[in-house]
């Protein structure tokens, strides 16, 4: 985020408790929720035009999974920003919480009501669904909670990450639309490897604030060339797997994902690093929103709506799909 203005009212806004979930931060998690509800279906390749269409049926079912794995993960979020306000106070990132906008004890009100409220509504999903909503839940929190603090940990910081949202977040939309089986994990893993080599990418950004703060990223171990090495197996690898299990939106993703890596890793300049970020994640987003055309409202919606929040609110231009900054998260 880039700061603009320094007059923010610390008044308590209806928006504030709806952005104190970052629901941009959201939309990976409904990205590969998506492509794990789609992949379920084990359609192949030839179908996928017919998909375009708009011809996958979506029942009451998938809305309250959606919801629920949405609520679930902004309470996520919030402890994230609970842990970490000092630091956000410090360099100006975020600030509903930092800023005391928010009280403490109010966020982790909100977070405890949404957990409640998630679980509450999908009881009936079974057990594995359950099971796969504790599992993401508990992650979350160690991702960010010390001692254990997942995100402060070289390599466990990608692989929380690529499991996370490559295996859970794909997983959970798997079961929403389908029984449990380990034909899901064998599916999850060209996404595994995808989420792992983006989020090896992002730990090179965040190099300088990392070792200030004492944690020990992949990054901070490794450097940014060995770090860049792994992104360049990790993506190779979900190319592969993608191959055999015939999935098309990995395919995709990875051949126009390959270029954008090839040259980071020569210039390893920090718009070539975002470049490829953001150009894989893009094409991913859009494939998977051909399959699904109400996400791409969806999307439109939540970025509008967004970008006027963080303007008129903190007068900070964000999010941002081309502008070069520095990342907040």
């Amino acid at each position: 985020m880039r700061k603009e203005k320094s007059n923010i009212s610390l008044r308590l806004h209806p928006l504030d408790l709806l952005f104190l979930l970052r629901p941009p931060m959201l939309i990976p998690v409904w990205t590969f929720f998506l492509a794990g509800f789609w992949r379920s279906k084990s359609l192949p390749i030839g179908l996928i035009p017919s998909f375009i269409k708009g011809t996958i049926p979506l029942k009451s079912h998938f809305w309250i999974s959606f919801v629920a794995y949405s609520l679930l993960l902004g309470s996520i979020y919030i402890v994230n920003q609970i842990v970490d306000r000092e630091s956000d106070r410090l360099n100006k990132k975020l600030f509903l919480i930092p800023l005391g906008i928010i009280p403490i004890k109010l966020a982790l009100s909100v977070f405890g009501i949404l957990v409640i409220v998630s679980f509450s509504i999908t009881f009936t999903y079974g057990m594995i669904y359950l099971i796969f909503l504790f599992l993401s839940l508990i992650l979350g929190l160690l991702y960010s909670i010390p001692p254990f603090r997942f995100k402060g940990r070289p390599i466990i910081d990608i692989l929380s990450n690529a499991i996370g949202y490559g295996i859970l977040a794909f997983g959970v939309g798997w079961i929403t639309s389908n029984n449990f089986s380990w034909r899901l994990l064998l599916y999850a893993i060209p996404y595994f490897f995808a989420t792992a080599s983006i989020f090896s990418i992002s730990t090179i950004f965040d190099i300088k604030g990392d070792r200030k703060d004492g944690a020990v990223t992949t990054a901070v171990r490794f450097g940014k060339t060995s770090t860049l090495t792994i992104s360049f197996i990790t993506l190779l690898l979900s190319f592969i797997f993608a191959l055999f299990l015939k999935d098309l939106l990995i395919i995709i993703t990875s051949l126009v994902s390959f270029p954008l890596l090839i040259n980071a890793f020569i210039g390893k300049k920090r718009e070539y690093l975002t470049l490829y970020m953001r150009g894989g994640s893009y094409i991913f987003i859009i494939l998977v929103a051909m399959l699904f055309p109400w996400y791409i409202v969806l999307l439109i919606v939540l970025y509008l709506i967004s970008k006027f929040y963080y303007k008129f609110r903190f007068g900070i231009n964000y999010p941002t799909l081309l502008e070069k900054e520095k990342r907040e998260d």
